[in-house]
């Protein structure tokens, strides 16, 4: 059996050689998420002592609440209202219980035992949320604020605007100035 690692590497270079095969150049830099949890730490911490966070029973949650009310940009990307979200984050399903609203969202989890992936960081041994990357790699090389960032239409929500948020909360920058959303492609009338 592959270790996760072996797993990553090996879609790695078998994207490498998709790409040269299409004649891509390669990119300057090509972070990965692994690579940079201490960023990552810094930027829960960040956003921690901005007051937009909490800590329950090892995790920290975004607190969407107070960020909605204090900046009023939460649902800019999506058109999404607060006060209509239901549950939508898929790594928060199992911790309703502990979120004080259902839109707050991990920005770091406590890993249980069985976990594969875990970090050492002060609120416990655990992975950072799923949104905390992107923010975390894009404002270390692009900046705080840069001009674009893309990806599918299925990213909006959450995704892309929990990444603004955390932006705005870590930062007081957006991230992007322009968010560009493409619709998915189909292969035989299934998402690719």
């Amino acid at each position: 059996q592959l270790e996760p690692m072996e797993i990553v590497q090996r879609i790695t270079n078998g994207f490498h050689h998709i790409m040269h095969v299409l004649n891509n150049e390669d990119p300057s830099i090509e972070p990965t998420a692994t690579g940079h949890l201490m960023e990552q730490i810094a930027m829960v911490q960040q956003i921690l002592d901005n007051g937009y966070a909490y800590i329950q029973n090892g995790s920290v949650y975004f607190d969407t609440i107070k960020f909605a009310k204090e900046t009023g940009s939460y649902g800019q990307i999506s058109g999404r209202k607060i006060e209509d979200l239901l549950v939508e984050t898929r790594d928060d399903l199992k911790n309703q219980s502990e979120k004080r609203h259902p839109s707050d969202f991990a920005i770091w989890i406590k890993a249980d035992p069985s976990h594969i992936m875990k970090w050492e960081s002060k609120w416990s041994t655990g992975f950072p949320g799923w949104h905390l990357e992107c923010s975390a790699m894009s404002t270390k090389y692009l900046g705080a604020e840069f001009d674009i960032h893309g990806g599918g239409q299925d990213l909006k929500f959450p995704h892309h605007e929990n990444e603004v948020a955390q932006n705005l909360s870590a930062n007081h920058k957006g991230g992007a100035r322009y968010w560009m959303h493409a619709n998915m492609l189909l292969l035989n009338g299934k998402k690719m």
